[in-house]
C-alpha cells in the first residue's frame, strides 16, 4: 500500500508530503485547488508520462517520491530482486526531471531504467484517470479487458497467437514476392548470369589500371625517351669528334689542375676531394644511363596488347558504371545475389509447408482463444450485473458480445476463414441495455458519463476480485453522479477499501464521509505566486469540509447539520 507521497516542484506543488492509511482515503478541495495533481504525482513516480513543462515556473527541476509497504513475499519481492534487502519492509520509488527534459528514475535510492519502473508500477498501483472511463467507448478496449478477467493463460495464448501471425504475415508476403515477381526476377538472374560470365572473363584485379596506364605512357614516348638520355649520355662521355670531352673528363681535369695547387695551399685538398666526388657520380649516373638505354626498346606489340586492356576496362566501366574496384565488387555481389536465387527457388516448397504449419497452428490457438472468451463472457457478465446493481442500476443487462468476420485470407476454422488480429479471431464489443424494455446497445451510444463512470466502477471491482495489486487510485470516478446513486458509489468505495487501500478524489460528499482518512487540498494564492497545501481533517474541520462539500458553506447550522449526519448516521 502507498503510504507517503513527496511533491517538490510539480506544477503549483511546490512543497507537498501527504500521507495515505489503508482503506478508503478520499482527496476533496474547491475546484480549481489542483486535486488531480496528487493523481498525477502518483502515476508519474511509477512511470506515468510526466515533462519539463509540470516543473514549477520558479524551479530548475522536480522531484517526485512515494513509500510503499513492500510485501514480505510473492512475485513483487521476486521481482525486484537485490533491489530490495530480505528485511526490508518498505519500498521508495523517486523520479527526478530537469529543465532539459532529463529524467532519473530510482528504487530504494539505486537507479533503475523507466521499464523497470512501471512494470513495479503496474504490480503497486492501479490509477483510474478523469477520462479513463471514456476508454469503455473504444471497442477495441474490450478485448484486453475481457482477456484481463479471464487471466495469464489467454494473455499467453495471445501473445503466441499474435507472434505466429506475424510470422505468417512475412511468410506469405515472401511467397506472393516469390510468385508475382517471378518473371522479373527470372529476367534479372539471366542478366546477373551474362554480366558475372562477362567479369569473370575479364579476370580484372585490383590497381590494374594503373599499372596499365603507366606502362602505356612509358611505350608511347620511348622514341622521345632515347633521344633525350642518348643526348644527356654523350654530355656525360663526349662525343666521338676529335676534342669532344664529356663532363666526366672535364672534372678530371679540373681535378688534376687543382691538386697540383695544393703544394702551394693545402687547404684546397678539400675542393679535390669535392671534385673526386663529383667524378665518381658522374660515371656512376653515365653506367645507369648507359644500363637504361640498353633495355630500352620500341615492342610494338606489348603497346598494343597494354591499349586493347585499358580498352576493356574502359568499356566494362562505362557499361556497368562502375570503376575497376567498382566492377570487382559488383562481381562479388551478383554471385551472392545468384546463390540467394538459386535458394530461394529451392525454398518455396519449404516456405509453402510452413506457411500450412503456421496456419494449422494459429486455426487451433484461435479456436481455442474463442472458446474460453464464449465460456467467460458470460461470467464477467454476469459479475458486472452484480456490481451495476450495487451501483444504482439493477435493471441493467450487460453482455460480451463475441463475433468474428469472415475473410478470404483469415485463419480457416472447420469450414470458414475468419479475419485476424494480434488479439486472435475475435471482435469483442460490450453492450447493456441500462432500463427494463430498452434493447440492447454498444457502450459508445451511451450518452450518460454517470452510467459510464459506474460501468468502469463495476468493472474494476470485478477486476479487483482476480488480482492482486494493493492500491487503486480513482480521479473523479463520480463524474455525473450525485443523490442516490452516489451513495450507492459511495458505498462500493467503501466495501473496496474494506480489503486494499483506495484514494479518490472526489465532489461527493456521500462519497468523502464514507472515508477512513480524508485529506483536503487547498489552493494559496500571493501576489506572485500559487502554491497547494495538502492536509488531513478530522473532527469539526471535516465536519466544516463536508458542509462546505453539501452546500458550499461551511458555517450554515444546516449544511453543518447535513454534514454531521452523513459522517453519523
Amino acid at each position: 500500500m502507498l503510504q507517503k507521497l513527496d511533491i517538490h516542484n510539480l506544477a503549483i506543488a511546490h512543497d507537498v508530503h501527504v500521507a495515505f492509511s489503508d482503506g478508503l482515503n478520499v482527496i476533496t478541495g474547491e475546484t480549481g485547488a489542483g486535486k488531480s495533481i496528487l493523481v498525477r504525482a502518483i502515476s508519474a513516480v511509477l512511470g506515468g508520462k510526466l515533462t519539463s513543462d509540470f516543473i514549477s515556473a520558479d524551479a530548475d527541476s522536480l522531484r517526485l517520491d512515494a513509500s510503499f509497504t513492500l510485501p514480505r513475499s510473492g512475485p513483487l519481492r521476486d521481482m525486484l530482486g537485490d533491489l530490495v534487502a530480505d528485511d526490508d519492509t518498505a519500498l521508495v520509488t523517486a523520479r527526478e526531471v530537469d529543465r532539459s527534459g532529463r529524467h532519473k528514475y530510482r528504487i530504494n535510492g539505486r537507479l533503475v531504467p523507466l521499464s523497470t519502473l512501471r512494470l513495479v508500477g503496474e504490480h503497486l498501483v492501479d490509477v483510474h484517470g478523469q477520462h479513463e472511463p471514456q476508454s469503455l467507448l473504444v471497442r477495441d478496449n474490450h478485448i484486453q479487458l475481457l482477456d484481463a478477467f479471464l487471466g495469464s493463460d489467454v494473455a499467453t495464448d495471445r501473445q503466441l497467437f499474435a507472434a505466429q501471425l506475424s510470422e505468417l504475415r512475412a511468410a506469405r508476403r515472401q511467397l506472393e514476392l516469390m510468385q508475382t515477381s517471378q518473371t522479373e526476377r527470372e529476367q534479372e538472374n539471366a542478366y546477373l548470369q551474362f554480366a558475372s560470365e562477362e567479369l569473370e572473363q575479364a579476370h580484372l584485379k585490383p590497381g590494374e589500371d594503373t599499372l596499365l596506364l603507366a606502362e602505356q605512357r612509358l611505350l608511347d614516348n620511348v622514341h622521345e625517351l632515347q633521344q633525350q638520355l642518348g643526348e644527356a649520355s654523350v654530355s656525360l662521355t663526349g662525343g666521338e669528334s676529335e676534342g669532344s670531352e664529356g663532363l666526366i673528363r672535364q672534372v678530371g681535369h679540373l681535378q688534376h689542375a687543382i691538386d697540383a695547387l695544393c703544394s702551394i695551399d693545402p687547404r684546397l685538398s678539400d675542393v679535390v676531394g669535392l671534385l673526386d666526388g663529383a667524378q665518381t657520380s658522374l660515371k656512376e649516373a653515365e653506367s645507369a644511363l648507359s644500363d637504361y638505354l640498353g633495355r630500352l626498346e620500341l615492342d610494338d606489340g606489348r603497346l598494343a596488347e597494354v591499349t586493347g586492356r585499358l580498352d576493356t576496362i574502359a568499356r566494362l566501366e562505362e557499361k556497368y558504371h562502375r570503376n575497376l574496384e567498382g566492377l570487382i565488387d559488383y562481381r562479388a555481389d551478383i554471385d551472392r545475389r545468384l546463390h540467394e536465387w538459386q535458394q530461394q527457388a529451392g525454398d518455396e516448397g519449404g516456405l509453402r509447408r510452413h506457411i500450412e504449419e503456421l496456419e494449422t497452428n494459429l486455426s487451433r490457438l484461435g479456436a481455442s482463444l474463442t472458446a474460453r472468451r464464449r465460456e467467460g463472457a458470460p461470467i464477467l457478465a454476469r459479475r458486472v450485473e452484480e456490481q451495476l446493481s450495487v451501483l444504482a442500476m439493477p435493471n441493467a443487462r450487460f453482455v460480451c458480445s463475441i463475433e468474428q468476420s469472415v475473410d478470404d485470407q483469415g485463419i480457416a476454422v472447420g469450414d470458414e476463414r475468419f479475419k485476424a488480429s494480434e488479439t486472435g479471431l475475435d471482435v469483442v464489443e460490450f453492450l447493456i441495455a441500462p432500463n427494463p424494455g430498452e434493447g440492447l446497445r454498444p457502450l459508445r451510444e451511451i450518452a450518460s458519463g454517470g452510467e459510464l463512470s459506474r460501468i468502469m466502477l463495476a468493472l474494476k471491482t470485478v477486476f479487483a476480485e482476480n488480482d492482486a495489486i494493493p492500491t487503486m487510485v480513482f480521479d473523479e470516478v463520480d463524474a455525473g453522479i450525485g443523490g442516490e446513486t452516489g451513495l450507492a458509489v459511495a458505498a462500493k468505495l467503501a466495501s473496496l477499501g474494506a480489503y486494499r487501500q483506495v484514494i479518490v478524489v472526489t465532489h461527493l460528499p456521500t462519497i468523502a464521509a464514507r472515508a477512513k482518512t480524508h485529506l483536503v487540498i487547498s489552493k494559496d494564492q500571493a501576489m506572485e505566486s500559487t502554491a497547494v497545501a495538502v492536509h488531513e481533517v478530522t473532527g469539526d474541520e471535516r465536519v466544516r469540509e463536508l458542509a462546505r462539500m453539501v452546500s458550499g458553506d461551511r458555517a450554515s447550522e444546516a449544511a453543518l447539520a447535513n454534514a454531521r449526519e452523513l459522517l453519523f448516521p
